[in-house]
């Protein structure tokens, strides 16, 4: 499980149900959490918790063998994968992914000197 930043105020106005099935097909509600999934990744789960981005996923461990065999549709399949990912979580987030790892090496320092 992962948690990222969220730029002031965008998690009240922002459907994560939405943006899941703008990026990975339809997307559904449990528990909580609204889950999907696609490609690379069979389990893709994210909520808004405490003004952050929340998620779970889960990656086909078939595809990096098959990458290394030099399989070119796997490698398609990985590719768009990370792409469509990058591109919700800048939606989901409001950063870029270098912003996105700056607050994170931020929050680790922060987290070290607790």
């Amino acid at each position: 499980m992962q948690e990222y930043e969220v730029k002031r105020g965008l998690a009240k106005q922002t459907d994560l149900k939405a943006l899941l099935a703008e990026q990975f097909g339809a997307a559904k509600e449990s528990n909580g959490w609204f889950e999907t999934s696609f490609g690379a990744m069979p389990v893709i789960k994210a909520k808004y918790e405490n003004q952050k981005l929340v998620v779970d996923t889960q990656n086909d461990a078939t595809l990096a063998p098959r990458i290394l065999k030099g399989d070119a549709e796997a490698s398609k399949v990985a590719m768009d994968t990370q792409k469509r990912w990058n591109v919700f979580l800048e939606a989901a987030t409001g950063y870029d992914a270098k912003t996105r790892g700056k607050k994170a090496q931020e929050a680790a320092k922060k987290a070290g000197k607790t």
